[in-house]
């Protein structure tokens, strides 16, 4: 039970992600596929703080990987496309209004979306802290890390290998992440020189 949160709000990140670009010509629609993250993370905060107490730590640990890893591939993508739409900014002034706003909706988007991932891995923090797996001082540098993108997943991704849990499904994700972001890196590059 403590995972079908996660995988669900995995799963409708991308089912209203591309329900966002779908419905390109509606704002009410957009509207509601933007409202998504802020329902999911309530929903997840909400659950967090009413049943999490009773969950242990590893099922929390699972819970929050489950969101760190199987979000990376839509954070890869929103970054990317966030970055073209950066770059493709610096042209003359009807095309830098359009996008401009396309990045900060996508960026707005995105974060929300970050955000809502945070309540596992801060339940996950406390209870380690609580029953001495971690030091305080790891347990709120890793607390801070969550609100930033990127040092979220590294930070889970440490104190998953500290604990010698999940460690090989962690090094092949670290591989594939550091693999995933030279390629598109390159692909930039190209695309722009």
């Amino acid at each position: 039970m403590a995972y079908v949160l996660p995988i669900l709000h995995v799963v409708l990140t991308y089912v209203f992600s591309l329900l966002f670009l779908r419905f390109h010509d509606s704002l009410v629609m957009q509207g509601l596929c933007f409202l998504f993250p802020i329902v999911m993370g309530l929903v997840e905060l909400i659950t967090v703080l009413a049943v999490g107490r009773k969950w242990d730590r590893k099922t929390l640990l699972n819970a929050s990987l489950i969101l760190k890893y199987g979000l990376i591939p839509f954070y890869l993508v929103g970054g990317e496309t966030i970055a073209m739409a950066f770059i493709a900014s610096v042209f003359p002034l009807p095309l830098m209004i359009f996008f401009g706003i396309v990045v900060v909706v996508l960026a707005a988007f995105g974060y929300g979306v970050f955000v809502g991932t945070t309540p596992y891995a801060i339940a996950y923090l406390a209870k380690s802290r609580k029953e001495g797996v971690h030091s305080k001082a790891v347990c709120i540098l890793c607390g801070i890390c969550q609100f930033f993108f990127v040092a979220d997943v590294i930070s889970m991704m440490i104190l998953t290998l500290k604990e010698r849990h999940l460690v090989k499904t962690t090094v092949a994700i670290l591989c594939i992440f550091v693999l995933l972001i030279v390629v598109m890196a390159a692909g930039l590059i190209y695309l722009f020189l």
